[in-house]
């Protein structure tokens, strides 16, 4: 095969991994905000001396945010492992979600704000990830 064949091929290759990074990359920068948000809201929930109650839930998500951000970056994580982590972090999410509404503390929504807003966009990312391998499947 000629040099001017074989740099046509490697066109579609390079744009195929081009793609695949883009993608990781974005689900990787949501996550690496998402963990920065949800230590933020724990610092903020545990600055108040009298407590405002859902504490524990904002540690929890705090530490499953981790998680999943070092499962993303993990070399040896695979699909499953990075789905089991996001269903983790995705309860945590719902559960210190479902806390703060049940306190309807203001200044408790202004702070978690940040924390949704960073967790759709993650969950956004996993579900076009869900939708790419679906239609990888079928071709």
């Amino acid at each position: 095969m000629n040099k001017l064949a074989r740099g046509w091929l490697a066109v579609p290759l390079a744009f195929a991994f081009v793609g695949c990074a883009t993608t990781s990359s974005g689900l990787s920068s949501s996550a690496e905000r998402l963990e920065r948000s949800a230590a933020a809201f724990q610092r903020n929930a545990y600055a108040d001396r009298e407590g405002r109650g859902y504490e524990r839930d904002a540690q929890d998500l705090a530490a499953e945010a981790r998680d999943f951000r070092e499962t993303l970056q993990d070399r040896h994580a695979d699909d499953r492992d990075v789905r089991e982590a996001f269903s983790d972090l995705s309860r945590s999410y719902h559960a210190t979600r479902d806390e703060v509404e049940r306190h309807a503390d203001r200044q408790a929504d202004r702070d978690f704000a940040a924390v949704t807003e960073a967790y759709l966009d993650v969950e956004r990312a996993m579900n076009e990830s869900d939708r790419r391998d679906r239609y990888a499947r079928h071709d």
